[in-house]
């Protein structure tokens, strides 16, 4: 086995049953690019956090394990839904297209180079991801900014194109 890894301050090798035993690793919600992912139950795992804004929930990797920073910001967008919205506010529909959605931008970008969410012929890579003040891609309101969840992770959408629900309680 060859594992290249930088600057990671702890690396655990483990066997495949010292994985499927590891506490962490236990806890993790289903892989949106495993063999046999099933949308419809990690749309029930999103649903379990309905007291959260959907822009938490999906980098939740309890709930759901794969989408980061950029995926949350650009899903989002893609779906036209607003970061702020609550989980339990959300259709089933909107759950299933947020998620097989997800798993899209994932696969699309499995190989070496740059992220990429917008088409090839796109002036650039992403939607809105790291695009605060400038305008959208789809519209030319200009792209805000929000600070979301315990870690504080940035969210970038569109005003106009996802909408802006107030901050839920």
């Amino acid at each position: 086995v060859v594992a290249a890894c930088s600057l990671a301050p702890v690396v655990e090798l483990l066997s495949a049953a010292q994985a499927r035993a590891h506490p962490a690793l236990a806890r993790l919600g289903p892989d949106l690019l495993k063999p046999g992912f099933d949308p419809a139950a990690a749309r029930r795992r999103l649903r379990e956090r309905g007291h959260l804004a959907i822009g938490v929930a999906l980098m939740d990797q309890t709930a759901l394990a794969g989408v980061g920073n950029v995926y949350k910001s650009e899903v989002l967008f893609l779906c036209g839904v607003a970061p702020l919205a609550g989980v339990g506010d959300l259709d089933d529909a909107t759950g299933d297209r947020l998620v097989v959605k997800a798993g899209e931008l994932l696969r699309r970008n499995l190989g070496a180079g740059m992220r990429r969410t917008t088409s090839p012929l796109a002036p650039g890579p992403l939607w809105v991801y790291r695009r605060s003040g400038r305008p959208c891609r789809k519209c030319g309101t200009a792209v805000a900014r929000v600070v979301q969840g315990e870690q504080a992770r940035s969210t970038y959408f569109c005003p106009a194109c996802q909408g802006r629900p107030p901050a839920r309680r």
